[in-house]
């Protein structure tokens, strides 16, 4: 008789040696069944248009070839990796891996890697890693939103783990506790992007990592405060003020279903490190590039006022909340791409 875990083993291995794959204008998708490769794909084209109106106001152009998705379906937490290769202002190549249950990699951990997509195409070059995971996360659903909420607060009640707003942002590197990066991260980018919207976050954050600007005139600028202790300040009071999230997980957006190179640099970014219980230590990540100095400016920047917040002329969008993604299952032409 097969024990019981050497037969989920081979039945794992056998579901995983019948790849497969599919192919839209941006994606090629490889995973376990013809079926999931189209729907991870057809998602994959749903969320590039939807975080890119979200985040720049506008649609990215097509990629010149389709970004390669590698799908591994399994029991655990659920994680993601895209890597970019710029040059000069330039993304010379991008390829995906996700993995996790199928639920988690259609809600959460796609989105997830396809704002990273975004980011990349808005600036052309790493951006800061608490603002890119940070605005990430925002792409999620309530599930891992919710989750990183909880976790920001109990990160501030233990003395000593946060990390101040002032070395957060200067970090070129994932930290030694690096659920804080991602947890404050998301935290901070969520509270700024509710004081103004989207685009003047991404206009901030460019600012603000600039060497010949700075973060506290980037907070100066755009957010009307006097500098990132003050801005750390108001973020901590509005978590006082905010009432916590139910200890149910809201289910809402949910389905039933670094190294360098010769031609630019490569950066690798996760998802999140492996879903785990808040208290357990950090596993490896992949590690990658801090944003050098002297690149090219990002895509459909905003005019920025040296008296008050931002207000894009793209976009004209209101400095107000953005909108709550809506992210039901989309409608897609079923007839197969190759």
């Amino acid at each position: 008789m097969v024990p019981r875990r050497a037969l989920v083993f081979i039945l794992a291995a056998a579901f995983a040696s019948l790849g497969a794959s599919f192919q839209t204008p941006n994606f090629t998708v490889e995973a376990p069944t013809q079926q999931m490769a189209q729907q991870v794909a057809q998602y994959a084209e749903h969320y590039r248009k939807e975080k890119a109106l979200q985040w720049i106001g506008q649609e990215m152009a097509q990629w010149g070839q389709p970004l390669p998705v590698q799908v591994t379906v399994t029991m655990g937490g659920a994680g993601g990796a895209t890597s970019f290769v710029y040059d000069q202002g330039r993304i010379l190549r991008q390829e995906m891996h996700i993995e996790g249950s199928y639920e988690r990699l259609l809600n959460s951990v796609l989105p997830h890697e396809v704002t990273h997509t975004v980011f990349a195409y808005y600036y052309r070059q790493p951006m800061p890693r608490w603002a890119d995971e940070g605005g990430a996360v925002l792409s999620e659903d309530d599930i891992e939103r919710n989750r990183h909420d909880q976790l920001v607060r109990q990160i501030i009640n233990t003395p000593g783990r946060k990390i101040p707003l002032r070395r957060l942002f200067n970090l070129k590197d994932y930290p030694g506790d690096v659920m804080v990066l991602y947890a404050e991260g998301y935290s901070v980018s969520n509270f700024l992007v509710s004081q103004s919207n989207r685009q003047t976050f991404l206009a901030f954050v460019y600012h603000g990592m600039r060497s010949d600007y700075g973060w506290d005139k980037a907070v100066q600028t755009y957010y009307r405060l006097a500098s990132v202790e003050k801005l750390e300040e108001a973020w901590i009071d509005s978590l006082r003020n905010a009432r916590r999230p139910p200890a149910t997980l809201l289910t809402q957006n949910t389905t039933t279903a670094g190294d360098a190179t010769p031609a630019g640099k490569i950066m690798v970014r996760l998802t999140a490190p492996p879903a785990q219980p808040f208290d357990e230590a950090p596993r490896p990540i992949y590690r990658g590039q801090a944003p050098s100095e002297g690149s090219e400016s990002p895509r459909f920047l905003p005019q920025y006022q040296q008296n008050g917040p931002a207000k894009p002329e793209s976009w004209n969008a209101p400095n107000a909340a953005p909108p709550t993604a809506r992210l039901g299952t989309p409608q897609f032409d079923s007839a197969p791409r190759r």
